[in-house]
């Protein structure tokens, strides 16, 4: 076959494949993990069936794949707002989950619905069979650098209960996140949801974490109105 003529079908052979991980994004994000079929990711892309095993060998890799593909650009937008934390002189948990946060908090649905879908089906992980081999293997990178982030304002932590409180703090933060794109329905739609939540979550999450970690200590009178050892180790904000 002439050069001329292959070079059209490979252009059409990854269309087709960025076809495949657009619905798949798409379905996961409205439906979640397990409801998406082959069939549907097919009509959805416009491609016969037997293209989805074609291009991905299995409907789980499409899914890793569609995780992969954008993975890069969230561990950046982390890593800019984790830096934009770390340079101050006094940070608490708290701000740390904030950035963590941040790149879902500035999420516009109507500007940009591709980057949107995509953050919704990084919240729906939490409820996927293999969600947590995914996120290990394709954020694992940035997990390393929050947890170090969380060691510095959890002195007396050890690395088994920050890397826990980091992995519930991931799974409420979903919760929240699916409510905001507007894929929570059924279950998965926080009863009484305010869009202050996101604010009163932080506060929630820090102080879990610092209990968790063993960073919560008492006043000597007695009052037993728990005291943030980060504040005694100079990490709180003045």
């Amino acid at each position: 076959m002439e050069a001329t003529a292959i070079k059209p079908i490979l252009l059409r052979g990854v269309a087709t494949r960025e076809a495949l991980l657009d619905a798949a994004e798409m379905l996961i994000a409205d439906f979640g993990f397990n409801a998406p079929s082959h069939r549907m990711i097919a009509s959805h892309a416009k491609a016969h069936v037997a293209l989805v095993n074609y291009h991905f060998s299995s409907k789980e890799l499409l899914f890793e794949a569609a995780i992969e593909r954008r993975a890069a650009g969230l561990i950046d937008a982390w890593r800019a707002a984790l830096r934009s934390v770390r340079v101050r002189p006094a940070r608490q948990t708290e701000d740390i989950l904030a950035a963590w946060w941040r790149p879902f908090g500035e999420m516009n649905m109507e500007s940009d619905r591709t980057w949107s879908n995509y953050l919704c089906v990084v919240a729906r992980l939490a409820s996927a069979a293999d969600g947590e081999v995914w996120h290990r293997r394709h954020f694992g990178i940035v997990d390393r650098d929050f947890l170090a982030a969380f060691a510095e304002t959890l002195p007396r932590a050890n690395h088994d209960d920050v890397e826990a409180g980091f992995r519930y703090s991931r799974s409420l933060f979903g919760e929240i996140l699916l409510h905001r794109c507007g894929k929570a329905g059924g279950v998965c739609r926080p009863r009484g949801f305010r869009e202050d939540d996101v604010d009163r979550l932080i506060r929630y999450l820090g102080s879990g974490m610092r209990g968790l970690s063993g960073n919560v200590t008492y006043p000597a009178d007695g009052s037993r109105v728990p005291v943030a050892l980060d504040a005694l180790h100079g990490c709180a904000r003045p």
